[in-house]
């Protein structure tokens, strides 16, 4: 990922999730969040994957910014239509 340095980590027991990136990697995904939303503002279900070039992508850089984190190779963003999100539609 040479292009914008975009990376997701988590501390070692997942419950804290920090994004890095510089100003090009920043826009990329505010461009991406702002779709997903106008998509699910218009009643659709939207959701979008983003990987590491070694888990098959190329959105998400793969330099670890922290040595005490851990570098997160899969996000997946929904979008949903209402406050109530996902839980109206998963499964009991």
């Amino acid at each position: 990922m040479d292009d914008y340095l975009l990376t997701f980590e988590t501390d070692e027991e997942g419950e804290q999730v920090f994004v890095h990136g510089n100003p090009a990697g920043l826009e990329y995904l505010a461009k991406q969040l702002l779709e997903i939303a106008a998509k699910a503002k218009a009643g659709e279900f939207p959701h979008d994957h983003y990987f590491t070039e070694e888990w098959g992508g190329n959105e998400l850089s793969s330099e670890q910014q922290s040595e005490k984190y851990r570098l997160v190779h899969h996000v997946k963003v929904y979008g949903w239509p209402t406050v109530k999100g996902g839980k109206p539609y998963s499964r009991k």
